[in-house]
């Protein structure tokens, strides 16, 4: 029934959708991961998106925003690389700290499309736009929830270029079904240091989320066009900023932290 719900861009079978997604979300065998997978394909399938992104954030108005830990949907390896380098542009910083500021006056679980984020579009004129068109991303929706500790449990929801941006109905069914699942969001980073990705460049963050993908560097260095003993110094350096001496060390600290060591 798409009978329409009063005062509301929801119809009666938006709600039962939202609450039948729910419900397998709960039924859902599996670890967070993979209930975060069944909520984000149906979320898709509801929104007519094509692909998703769920991450640990960390946002300041003044720094490029940095992200951690990505769980995805939608995206080949290809793709998925691009789309890590277009995330991790410095360029990003300026069309997010609007949102950003926005979400640190709040305080509390936030959901915008792109036009709300860039009401001035800048993002079509920054030089982070080549990079997202490389990705293929056309729009954008992102939900947001502050952790206790610092950082953001950030989830974007992608739609190809030529695709129509995402309406008032489609955030707001995305904002119920992301803010009623408190239980699948990170509730802080795993450990103060890991906290302080923002303190890498854009190409150590990106060569960060590879690595976290399970690259190895020969394939990063293919994808990024640099040279492998070039990779070797930049994941030298991501390893000596974490204190780790290895690609399993790395991934280990991004699940569960230092044990409480430090």
């Amino acid at each position: 029934m798409n009978t329409p719900i009063p005062q509301s861009p929801l119809t009666e079978q938006d709600v039962r959708n939202i609450v039948r997604l729910l419900g397998e979300v709960i039924a859902a065998t599996g670890n967070i991961d993979a209930k975060r997978r069944v909520l984000m394909e149906g979320l898709c399938e509801l929104i007519h998106a094509e692909s998703w992104v769920w991450c640990m954030a960390q946002y300041e108005p003044d720094q490029p925003p940095s992200f951690v830990g990505l769980v995805h949907g939608g995206f080949d390896d290809a793709r998925f690389a691009r789309f890590v380098e277009a995330i991790n542009h410095p360029a990003i910083g300026t069309v997010t700290r609007p949102s950003t500021l926005e979400l640190k006056a709040k305080g509390t679980h936030l959901t915008r499309t792109l036009r709300q984020i860039d009401p001035m579009d800048l993002l079509k004129s920054s030089p982070a736009a080549p990079y997202l068109a490389r990705a293929n991303i056309g729009t954008l929706l992102v939900s947001q929830r502050p952790m206790e500790e610092g950082g953001i449990s950030a989830i974007g929801v992608y739609r190809q270029v030529g695709a129509p941006h995402f309406d008032e109905r489609e955030s707001r069914i995305a904002h119920i079904l992301l803010s009623e699942v408190p239980w699948l969001h990170f509730r802080a980073f795993p450990d103060r240091q890991s906290l302080e990705i923002a303190r890498l460049y854009p190409r150590h963050r990106t060569i960060l989320n590879l690595l976290c993908e399970g690259w190895n560097r020969k394939k990063i260095a293919d994808h990024l066009q640099l040279s492998v003993n070039t990779v070797h110094g930049y994941v030298k350096a991501i390893f000596q900023h974490f204190g780790v001496h290895s690609q399993a060390e790395l991934l280990s600290r991004f699940t569960k932290g230092d044990g409480g060591d430090t």
